[in-house]
């Protein structure tokens, strides 16, 4: 007889910040497998649990809106990243941040879905209670369609052009932080998986090497809003300074010649800097979201990584096994390694973009030191006029100048750093790959 559905009670069901779990299940959603931190968590035994739907653990709370998001994306073959409210056995609740992916066999076809679950603790997960009661009361009235446009316009509101933009950024904001949930507890005692764990010890060292050298990119992404933001300015303003000048230089009549012609060049040096700030735009908002994805495509990897070391350690505690884990975290990997090579990829074009910001950050420094020679000139003669406003003109390009030399010294450092490790990164890569390969092929004889 099924198990009747349990009433959900306001009690947390402890799920510690340093814990993962998993479980995998076959296309229609059935349990097929999980491991111990699962079954506390959720208080139904594994013979509970396997053979069942998922949505076994399913919260009231939940609106049906992200689980249709959510079968939209692994169906396709896509990983996807949601924040979920589950129900224990007892009707106690826990939160988490669960990560589905599509398990393939070795033609690409999808053979099950592994979800690994993580306790969410970032800014990110704040917002997530209160939008799906709105998405849970739309859902009411008008169905999941309605929900799912409310889910759309929140996140629009935040700044999010849709949800894979979303979801990116709450990965890799809860794994950046949690620096507990790498603590593996080592047992006392080499059994069957000793060399598989140091193997896979040492290609999680690597992985989070490579995690940090590429969260230095992301750092860029800070330099970019903040310096730049001020450099987009900077060509308005200095096309206004120049009206100014130039307006001024009228009232002077001929003897004003001087000032029109330093106007003149003044307006030309914003016309050249207004279009390499455009391209610079372009250019940067294209670097942002390719760090973005090379963020979220290591992340998975980190990802995966840990919850395969976490597994291994808790067998040889136990001293059990369970091949057809293995065999799943075996094709995961699979998958890992298409993000490798797909991070070389994503990696190279970046570096290109980053190269391209560099030579228009060079043309920006050279623009506004011949403004600096404009302003020098132009405060040397408005010292032989008197009642003119040349001298508060030529004050405000000065500061112009002092400004914007300093956002662009800061954004050629920044840019210059980052150019100057590209080689060790792509090396990183290289030899995360290798041990990659190493660790499934070992996987694969266990």
């Amino acid at each position: 007889m099924r198990q009747l559905k349990p009433k959900p009670i306001n009690r947390e069901s402890e799920f510690k910040e340093n814990e993962m779990f998993f479980s995998c299940t076959d296309l229609k959603g059935i349990i097929l497998s999980g491991n111990d931190v699962f079954e506390r968590v959720s208080k139904y035994s594994m013979e509970e649990l396997i053979g069942s739907p998922h949505n076994i653990v399913r919260h009231p709370d939940m609106p049906k809106a992200v689980f249709k998001l959510l079968w939209d994306y692994i169906q396709s073959g896509r990983p996807i990243v949601a924040y979920v409210k589950n129900m224990a056995k007892d009707g106690s609740y826990y939160w988490v941040l669960a990560t589905v992916m599509p398990v393939k066999d070795e033609t690409g076809k999808i053979k099950e879905y592994i979800s690994i679950r993580i306790k969410p603790t970032s800014p990110y997960f704040s917002i997530i209670p209160q939008l799906y009661k709105n998405m849970l009361e739309a859902e009411k009235d008008g169905g999941i369609e309605t929900s799912y446009k409310v889910l759309m316009d929140s996140l629009q509101v935040l700044n999010f052009e849709n949800y894979d933009e979303f979801m990116k950024d709450a990965l890799i904001a809860e794994i950046k932080n949690k620096t507990s949930l790498s603590q593996i507890e080592k047992s006392s005692t080499a059994r069957k998986h000793s060399k598989l764990i140091l193997e896979s010890s040492n290609l999680y060292n690597l992985i989070e090497k490579l995690f940090q050298s590429i969260m230095k990119l992301e750092n860029l992404k800070n330099v970019f809003s903040k310096e730049a933001e001020e450099i987009y300015k900077m060509a308005d303003e200095i096309r206004l300074t120049a009206l100014n000048s130039s307006i001024e230089s009228m009232h002077l009549g001929s003897s004003g010649a001087v000032f029109s012609v330093i106007s003149a060049e003044m307006r030309k040096n914003s016309e050249e800097e207004s279009k390499i700030v455009k391209q610079m735009r372009r250019l940067i908002d294209l670097n942002t979201k390719g760090i973005k994805e090379i963020m979220f495509t290591i992340t998975l990897s980190k990802l995966e990584i840990l919850m395969l070391l976490k597994f291994l350690s808790s067998l040889e505690e136990k001293g059990n096994d369970t091949n057809e884990n293995l065999n799943n975290f075996y094709y995961l990997l699979s998958s890992s390694s298409e993000y490798f090579y797909k991070l070389s990829k994503l990696l190279i074009n970046n570096f290109n973009t980053l190269e391209e910001i560099y030579k228009k950050i060079k043309t920006l420094k050279t623009l506004i030191e011949e403004l600096e020679t404009m302003y020098f000139k132009g405060l040397i003669e408005s010292g032989y006029f008197d009642n003119t406003n040349f001298s508060i003109i030529y004050t405000g390009v000065k500061d112009l100048v002092t400004k914007n030399k300093r956002n662009i010294l800061q954004m050629e450092d920044s840019v210059a750093n980052i150019l100057e490790k590209r080689s060790s990164i792509i090396e990183n890569i290289e030899e995360t790959r290798k041990e990659l390969d190493r660790v499934k092929k070992l996987l694969n004889s266990s």
